[in-house]
Protein backbone atom coordinates (compact mmCIF):
# COMPACT_ATOMS: atom_id res chain seq x y z
CA UNK A 1 0.00 0.00 0.00
CA UNK A 2 1.21 3.66 -1.10
CA UNK A 3 -0.47 6.85 0.21
CA UNK A 4 -3.35 4.64 0.45
CA UNK A 5 -2.97 2.93 -2.99
CA UNK A 6 -3.25 -0.76 -3.23
CA UNK A 7 -0.12 -1.73 -5.80
CA UNK A 8 0.80 -4.78 -7.81
CA UNK A 9 3.90 -5.30 -10.22
CA UNK A 10 3.99 -7.47 -13.03
CA UNK A 11 7.60 -8.84 -13.93
CA UNK A 12 8.02 -10.48 -17.40
CA UNK A 13 10.07 -13.45 -17.23
CA UNK A 14 11.51 -15.58 -20.33
CA UNK A 15 14.84 -17.54 -19.37
CA UNK A 16 16.06 -15.28 -16.47
CA UNK A 17 17.28 -17.63 -13.97
CA UNK A 18 20.05 -15.23 -13.60
CA UNK A 19 18.50 -12.09 -12.99
CA UNK A 20 15.37 -13.12 -11.61
CA UNK A 21 16.29 -13.66 -7.75
CA UNK A 22 17.68 -9.81 -7.42
CA UNK A 23 15.58 -8.40 -9.23
CA UNK A 24 12.37 -9.67 -6.80
CA UNK A 25 14.34 -8.97 -3.86
CA UNK A 26 14.84 -5.30 -4.70
CA UNK A 27 11.44 -4.84 -5.21
CA UNK A 28 10.06 -2.02 -2.55
CA UNK A 29 7.87 -3.09 0.75
CA UNK A 30 5.48 -1.03 0.20
CA UNK A 31 4.43 -3.07 -3.06
CA UNK A 32 1.27 -5.58 -2.40
CA UNK A 33 1.28 -8.02 -5.12
CA UNK A 34 4.42 -9.27 -7.01
CA UNK A 35 2.90 -10.98 -10.36
CA UNK A 36 6.30 -12.84 -11.56
CA UNK A 37 5.20 -14.46 -15.07
CA UNK A 38 6.75 -17.54 -16.25
CA UNK A 39 6.74 -17.20 -20.15
CA UNK A 40 7.81 -20.61 -20.87
CA UNK A 41 11.21 -20.23 -20.17
CA UNK A 42 13.60 -23.09 -21.36
CA UNK A 43 15.82 -22.49 -18.16
CA UNK A 44 15.09 -22.95 -14.91
CA UNK A 45 13.31 -19.85 -14.06
CA UNK A 46 10.03 -21.41 -13.03
CA UNK A 47 12.03 -23.46 -10.23
CA UNK A 48 13.90 -20.25 -9.06
CA UNK A 49 10.10 -18.49 -8.74
CA UNK A 50 8.78 -21.54 -7.22
CA UNK A 51 11.61 -21.51 -4.25
CA UNK A 52 11.23 -17.71 -4.03
CA UNK A 53 7.14 -18.05 -3.61
CA UNK A 54 7.50 -19.88 -0.37
CA UNK A 55 9.82 -17.40 1.28
CA UNK A 56 7.55 -14.44 -0.23
CA UNK A 57 4.07 -13.87 1.00
CA UNK A 58 3.59 -11.34 -1.88
CA UNK A 59 4.80 -13.45 -4.36
CA UNK A 60 2.54 -14.47 -7.04
CA UNK A 61 3.67 -17.22 -9.81
CA UNK A 62 1.95 -17.25 -13.60
CA UNK A 63 3.21 -19.80 -15.78
CA UNK A 64 2.52 -19.39 -18.95
CA UNK A 65 2.58 -22.86 -21.43
CA UNK A 66 3.72 -21.24 -24.24
CA UNK A 67 5.91 -19.05 -25.06
CA UNK A 68 3.75 -15.50 -25.52
CA UNK A 69 6.56 -12.72 -25.70
CA UNK A 70 7.06 -9.82 -23.66
CA UNK A 71 3.75 -8.36 -24.37
CA UNK A 72 1.94 -11.76 -23.99
CA UNK A 73 3.32 -12.09 -20.38
CA UNK A 74 1.99 -8.81 -19.22
CA UNK A 75 -1.05 -8.99 -20.70
CA UNK A 76 -1.26 -12.14 -18.36
CA UNK A 77 0.25 -10.29 -15.62
CA UNK A 78 -2.68 -7.36 -15.88
CA UNK A 79 -5.53 -10.20 -16.26
CA UNK A 80 -4.44 -11.50 -12.99
CA UNK A 81 -4.21 -8.16 -11.12
CA UNK A 82 -7.73 -6.83 -12.55
CA UNK A 83 -9.20 -10.55 -11.52
CA UNK A 84 -7.28 -11.27 -8.52
CA UNK A 85 -6.24 -7.93 -6.68
CA UNK A 86 -7.96 -4.14 -5.84
CA UNK A 87 -4.83 -2.52 -6.98
CA UNK A 88 -5.44 0.84 -8.58
CA UNK A 89 -1.72 0.87 -9.36
CA UNK A 90 -0.13 -1.61 -11.43
CA UNK A 91 3.39 -1.71 -12.16
CA UNK A 92 5.88 -2.70 -15.00
CA UNK A 93 9.74 -4.41 -14.16
CA UNK A 94 11.82 -6.29 -16.40
CA UNK A 95 12.92 -9.18 -15.32
CA UNK A 96 16.28 -8.88 -16.17
CA UNK A 97 17.51 -6.10 -13.54
CA UNK A 98 17.91 -3.46 -15.70
CA UNK A 99 15.53 -1.15 -14.17
CA UNK A 100 16.29 0.22 -10.97
CA UNK A 101 13.50 -0.11 -8.84
CA UNK A 102 14.19 2.50 -6.50
CA UNK A 103 12.54 4.92 -8.84
CA UNK A 104 8.78 3.63 -8.55
CA UNK A 105 8.67 5.40 -5.58
CA UNK A 106 8.90 8.89 -8.14
CA UNK A 107 6.93 7.52 -10.62
CA UNK A 108 4.12 6.52 -7.95
CA UNK A 109 4.33 10.26 -6.60
CA UNK A 110 3.90 11.50 -10.38
CA UNK A 111 1.17 8.87 -10.87
CA UNK A 112 -0.64 10.05 -8.09
CA UNK A 113 0.17 13.79 -8.09
CA UNK A 114 -0.46 14.05 -11.83
CA UNK A 115 -3.71 12.17 -12.10
CA UNK A 116 -1.53 10.35 -14.67
CA UNK A 117 -2.80 6.74 -17.07
CA UNK A 118 0.60 5.83 -16.98
CA UNK A 119 4.18 6.87 -15.95
CA UNK A 120 6.93 5.48 -18.07
CA UNK A 121 10.50 5.14 -17.36
CA UNK A 122 12.97 7.16 -19.93
CA UNK A 123 16.44 6.62 -20.05
CA UNK A 124 16.96 9.69 -22.37
CA UNK A 125 17.01 12.32 -19.64
CA UNK A 126 20.37 10.46 -18.07
CA UNK A 127 23.15 11.50 -20.28
CA UNK A 128 25.58 9.06 -18.66
CA UNK A 129 22.69 6.27 -18.43
CA UNK A 130 22.11 6.71 -22.13
CA UNK A 131 26.10 6.61 -23.15
CA UNK A 132 26.56 3.21 -21.50
CA UNK A 133 23.64 1.97 -23.53
CA UNK A 134 25.20 -0.50 -26.58
CA UNK A 135 25.05 1.78 -30.02
CA UNK A 136 23.02 -0.63 -31.55
CA UNK A 137 20.50 0.33 -29.27
CA UNK A 138 20.67 3.67 -29.06
CA UNK A 139 20.19 4.47 -32.79
CA UNK A 140 17.28 1.53 -32.87
CA UNK A 141 15.60 3.49 -29.67
CA UNK A 142 15.88 7.08 -30.87
CA UNK A 143 14.66 6.14 -34.42
CA UNK A 144 11.93 4.08 -33.20
CA UNK A 145 11.07 6.60 -30.90
CA UNK A 146 11.16 9.14 -33.34
CA UNK A 147 8.33 6.76 -35.38
CA UNK A 148 6.48 6.12 -32.60
CA UNK A 149 5.19 9.65 -31.73
CA UNK A 150 3.57 9.63 -35.29
CA UNK A 151 2.26 6.81 -34.52
CA UNK A 152 0.82 7.00 -31.44
CA UNK A 153 -0.16 10.60 -30.86
CA UNK A 154 2.43 10.88 -28.20
CA UNK A 155 4.44 13.68 -29.28
CA UNK A 156 6.23 14.62 -25.83
CA UNK A 157 6.76 11.18 -24.98
CA UNK A 158 10.74 9.70 -25.46
CA UNK A 159 12.37 6.02 -25.10
CA UNK A 160 9.48 4.28 -26.44
CA UNK A 161 11.09 0.89 -26.25
CA UNK A 162 11.10 1.16 -21.96
CA UNK A 163 7.86 0.15 -20.81
CA UNK A 164 8.49 -0.05 -17.29
CA UNK A 165 6.51 1.94 -15.22
CA UNK A 166 2.87 2.32 -13.20
CA UNK A 167 -0.30 1.78 -15.04
CA UNK A 168 -3.67 2.89 -13.65
CA UNK A 169 -6.26 -0.02 -13.60
CA UNK A 170 -8.95 1.82 -15.04
CA UNK A 171 -6.90 2.96 -18.16
CA UNK A 172 -6.05 -1.12 -18.58
CA UNK A 173 -9.56 -1.90 -18.28
CA UNK A 174 -10.50 0.08 -21.15
CA UNK A 175 -7.45 -1.13 -23.55
CA UNK A 176 -8.63 -3.03 -26.15
CA UNK A 177 -5.75 -5.85 -26.16
CA UNK A 178 -6.97 -7.58 -29.22
CA UNK A 179 -4.52 -4.64 -31.20
CA UNK A 180 -1.75 -5.04 -28.53
CA UNK A 181 0.83 -7.05 -30.55
CA UNK A 182 2.55 -9.24 -27.82
CA UNK A 183 6.31 -9.38 -28.71
CA UNK A 184 8.24 -7.02 -28.67
CA UNK A 185 6.74 -4.54 -30.85
CA UNK A 186 4.35 -4.71 -27.33
CA UNK A 187 5.60 -1.16 -26.48
CA UNK A 188 4.34 0.69 -29.47
CA UNK A 189 1.42 -0.87 -29.90
CA UNK A 190 -0.06 -0.28 -26.13
CA UNK A 191 0.67 3.38 -26.57
CA UNK A 192 -1.40 3.25 -29.85
CA UNK A 193 -4.19 1.31 -27.70
CA UNK A 194 -3.77 4.05 -24.76
CA UNK A 195 -3.60 6.80 -27.38
CA UNK A 196 -7.19 5.32 -28.50
CA UNK A 197 -8.71 5.62 -25.31
CA UNK A 198 -7.45 9.04 -24.41
CA UNK A 199 -4.49 7.99 -21.92
CA UNK A 200 -2.75 10.48 -20.10
CA UNK A 201 0.97 9.72 -20.70
CA UNK A 202 4.21 11.05 -18.90
CA UNK A 203 7.68 10.41 -19.21
CA UNK A 204 10.02 10.24 -15.59
CA UNK A 205 13.37 10.25 -16.01
CA UNK A 206 15.24 6.89 -15.07
CA UNK A 207 18.40 5.03 -15.59
CA UNK A 208 19.51 1.93 -16.68
CA UNK A 209 22.19 -0.48 -16.30
CA UNK A 210 23.50 -3.30 -18.38
CA UNK A 211 25.53 -5.93 -16.80
CA UNK A 212 26.91 -9.61 -18.41
CA UNK A 213 23.02 -11.07 -19.29
CA UNK A 214 22.61 -11.43 -22.97
CA UNK A 215 19.74 -10.14 -24.68
CA UNK A 216 17.51 -12.44 -26.19
CA UNK A 217 16.32 -9.57 -29.04
CA UNK A 218 17.31 -10.15 -32.47
CA UNK A 219 17.88 -7.28 -34.13
CA UNK A 220 16.63 -7.02 -37.29
CA UNK A 221 13.54 -9.41 -37.01
CA UNK A 222 12.64 -7.12 -33.95
CA UNK A 223 13.67 -3.91 -35.65
CA UNK A 224 11.02 -5.13 -38.36
CA UNK A 225 7.94 -6.17 -36.35
CA UNK A 226 8.46 -2.47 -34.56
CA UNK A 227 7.97 -1.10 -38.10
CA UNK A 228 5.04 -3.16 -38.73
CA UNK A 229 3.59 -2.02 -35.40
CA UNK A 230 4.14 1.48 -35.68
CA UNK A 231 2.38 1.31 -39.13
CA UNK A 232 -0.54 -0.35 -38.04
CA UNK A 233 -0.59 1.32 -34.81
CA UNK A 234 -0.98 4.91 -36.98
CA UNK A 235 -3.96 3.66 -39.43
CA UNK A 236 -5.60 2.06 -36.63
CA UNK A 237 -5.37 5.01 -34.06
CA UNK A 238 -6.96 7.53 -37.06
CA UNK A 239 -9.79 5.06 -37.48
CA UNK A 240 -10.79 4.62 -34.35
CA UNK A 241 -10.15 7.71 -32.28
CA UNK A 242 -10.69 9.99 -35.61
CA UNK A 243 -12.92 8.52 -37.49
CA UNK A 244 -15.06 5.83 -35.29
CA UNK A 245 -15.51 7.26 -32.36
CA UNK A 246 -16.07 10.79 -33.23
CA UNK A 247 -15.50 12.55 -36.84
CA UNK A 248 -12.38 14.66 -35.94
CA UNK A 249 -11.15 17.28 -38.64
CA UNK A 250 -7.87 15.83 -38.18
CA UNK A 251 -8.96 12.76 -40.36
CA UNK A 252 -10.78 15.25 -43.26
CA UNK A 253 -7.60 17.00 -43.17
CA UNK A 254 -4.93 14.03 -43.67
CA UNK A 255 -6.98 12.08 -46.13
CA UNK A 256 -7.56 15.00 -48.00
CA UNK A 257 -3.87 15.69 -48.18
CA UNK A 258 -3.78 11.92 -49.24
CA UNK A 259 -6.24 12.65 -52.03
CA UNK A 260 -3.67 15.29 -53.39
CA UNK A 261 -0.48 13.46 -52.53
CA UNK A 262 -1.79 11.28 -55.33
CA UNK A 263 -3.79 13.39 -57.58
CA UNK A 264 -0.30 14.99 -58.00
CA UNK A 265 2.12 11.88 -58.14
CA UNK A 266 -0.13 10.76 -61.11
CA UNK A 267 -0.04 13.48 -62.64
CA UNK A 268 3.91 13.95 -62.54
CA UNK A 269 3.93 10.29 -63.84
CA UNK A 270 1.83 11.21 -66.58
CA UNK A 271 4.11 14.46 -67.55
CA UNK A 272 6.68 12.02 -67.24
CA UNK A 273 5.93 9.40 -69.38
CA UNK A 274 4.57 12.27 -72.51
CA UNK A 275 7.84 13.59 -72.02
CA UNK A 276 9.88 10.41 -72.11
CA UNK A 277 7.71 8.40 -74.70
CA UNK A 278 5.93 10.80 -77.12
CA UNK A 279 8.69 13.29 -76.55
CA UNK A 280 5.87 16.09 -75.77
CA UNK A 281 7.17 18.90 -73.29
CA UNK A 282 5.10 19.96 -70.55
CA UNK A 283 3.47 22.70 -70.87
CA UNK A 284 2.58 25.79 -67.94
CA UNK A 285 -1.07 24.66 -67.12
CA UNK A 286 0.10 21.22 -67.19
CA UNK A 287 2.94 21.68 -64.92
CA UNK A 288 0.21 23.45 -62.45
CA UNK A 289 -1.51 20.35 -62.28
CA UNK A 290 1.26 19.00 -60.59
CA UNK A 291 2.35 21.10 -58.41
CA UNK A 292 -0.72 22.73 -57.24
CA UNK A 293 -1.77 19.44 -55.54
CA UNK A 294 1.29 18.70 -54.12
CA UNK A 295 1.24 22.11 -52.59
CA UNK A 296 -2.10 21.70 -51.29
CA UNK A 297 -0.97 17.83 -49.91
CA UNK A 298 1.60 19.52 -47.63
CA UNK A 299 -0.41 21.79 -46.29
CA UNK A 300 -3.43 19.72 -44.99
CA UNK A 301 -0.70 17.08 -43.67
CA UNK A 302 1.33 19.75 -41.82
CA UNK A 303 -2.43 21.00 -40.64
CA UNK A 304 -3.37 17.41 -39.39
CA UNK A 305 0.23 17.03 -37.96
CA UNK A 306 -0.18 20.30 -36.19
CA UNK A 307 -3.60 19.69 -34.88
CA UNK A 308 -2.67 16.01 -33.70
CA UNK A 309 0.29 17.91 -31.42
CA UNK A 310 -2.45 19.82 -30.41
CA UNK A 311 -4.39 17.05 -29.13
CA UNK A 312 -2.09 15.61 -27.58
CA UNK A 313 -1.66 18.48 -25.34
CA UNK A 314 -5.08 18.74 -24.35
CA UNK A 315 -5.38 15.14 -23.22
CA UNK A 316 -1.93 15.32 -21.06
CA UNK A 317 -3.22 18.68 -19.74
Amino acid sequence: MYRKLETAVVIPCYNEEKMITQTIKKLPKYIDHVIAVNDASTDDTIGILNKLKKQNDRLIVVDNETNQGVGGALIAGYNYAIEHTKATAIGIVAGDDQFDSSYLEAMLDDFIDQSADYVKASRFFHREAFKTMPKYRQFGNIFISLLTKFSTGYYSITDITNGCGWLRRDIIEKVDFSIVEKRYDYETSMLTALSIVNAKVIDHAVPAHYGNEKSTIKLIPTAWRNLKAVWKGFWRRIYYKYVLYGFHPIALFLFAGLFFFVLSAGATIFLLCAKLFAHQSPTAGSVMLAVLPFILSVQFILTALSMDIANESKVNR
